[in-house]
């Protein structure tokens, strides 16, 4: 690699570091969460809302603050329908685009389309991360018993084509 392909990587990089270090999410913007389906948790708290899996669907608030998204944990029980809005004030640039291993979801959320549903119909841990990677959540789903089987989900690599900090096309 050449030196001016190599500065070039570097400037990429750096400009990359710079937009997640300064976006309004770093600067404390809207860090406020609820989980609505039993009352609110602190950002950096899991939220534990273990609901039997009658279809009943349960409401969770997903934002990021600055370094993971916020709530760090979402717990439900197998068979519970799922319902994520995304806090469109703190998740900016690359925290953007949401996706849940495991269950095939990757959802740009836009304040025009915020909502993410879905039934937790397969238990386990499941990685929540944006296109890059990043953002280190969790989906937990209990079986019947109230146990997560082991060995869960494996984290993936993500494979965005769009880029981090881009919307989808």
């Amino acid at each position: 690699m050449d030196k001016t392909m190599t500065a070039a990587l570097v400037v990429i990089i750096v400009s990359i570091i710079a937009i997640l270090v300064l976006s309004p999410a770093s600067a404390g913007a809207g860090n406020t969460l609820k989980a609505q389906a039993a009352g609110s948790a602190s950002p950096t708290q899991p939220v534990s809302v273990p609901a039997p899996g009658n279809g009943t669907t349960q409401t969770f608030t997903l934002g990021f603050n600055g370094y993971q998204y916020t709530p760090a944990e979402i717990r439900v029980k197998q068979g519970t329908k799922v319902r994520i809005e995304g806090d469109t004030n703190t998740l900016v640039g690359c925290m953007s685009t949401v996706n849940i291993d495991g269950y095939g979801i990757s959802k740009y959320i836009q304040s025009s389309d915020n909502v993410i549903e879905f039934t937790a119909d397969t238990a386990g841990t499941f990685p929540i991360h944006c296109n890059m990677g990043m953002g280190n959540g969790k989906l937990i789903v209990e079986d019947s018993t109230g146990t997560v089987p082991v060995p869960s989900q494996a984290p993936v690599v993500a494979t965005g084509t769009n880029g981090c900090c881009s919307k989808p096309q």
